[in-house]
């Protein structure tokens, strides 16, 4: 059964906005990437910063709220010493090799894709920035191996969120079905309307 208080207004807020700005960038991304004739680019390339932006900011809000908010979560992401024991069993279970290791709210692989999400985030900003002023960044990129190298890193760096992404979603519908309803509904099955 899912706990209301594992998943507060707040951070659920926080997952729908996150949606919706891993969803416009990928669009806009492929868009700059690939772009079709005729095609707005002015205004592509445009939403694709502005939803960087709001990504950054909800990261941001986010990241001070797991520390300092009324539900802050902090511990729950950070790992521990029985995570580290886990995290083989978890890949096992995974992989169907094992059986479901006791873990907390969330288990090793999670927290694992909690903490480099951010990461990514940032690096693929920094990225993103390289390639919108390759001239008045061009140290930078020198540093990262060429701008034909930063934009490499760029694209893999989307697939790997779109790869974290796409397992995330196939988890939650296989073995955590409630949470889904709770997180986008903020109701659980049994409750009226689901």
């Amino acid at each position: 059964m899912v706990n209301p208080l594992d998943h507060p207004l707040f951070q659920r807020v926080s997952h729908w906005i996150n949606l919706i700005n891993f969803c416009v960038l990928a669009v806009t991304g492929w868009l700059i990437h690939f772009p079709y004739p005729g095609a707005p680019m002015n205004l592509i390339r445009n939403l694709h910063f502005v939803f960087m932006y709001f990504l950054l900011i909800n990261g941001i809000v986010r990241f001070y709220y797991s520390f300092f908010g009324k539900y802050k979560d902090y511990d729950s992401i950070l790992l521990n010493k029985q995570d580290i024991k886990n995290i083989w069993p978890q890949t096992k279970y995974y992989l169907f090799l094992g059986k479901h290791p006791e873990t907390g709210k969330y288990n090793p692989l999670q927290k694992i894709a909690y903490i480099a999400l951010p990461i990514l985030a940032i690096f693929q900003a920094i990225t993103g920035f390289i390639l919108y002023k390759p001239e008045q960044l061009a140290g930078f990129a020198n540093m990262l191996g060429g701008l034909a190298a930063v934009r490499g890193l760029h694209c893999l760096i989307m697939w790997i969120l779109l790869a974290v992404i796409a397992v995330h979603i196939y988890l939650v519908f296989t073995s955590a079905y409630e949470q889904f309803l709770f997180m986008f509904f903020g109701k659980l099955r049994n409750e009226k309307g689901i």
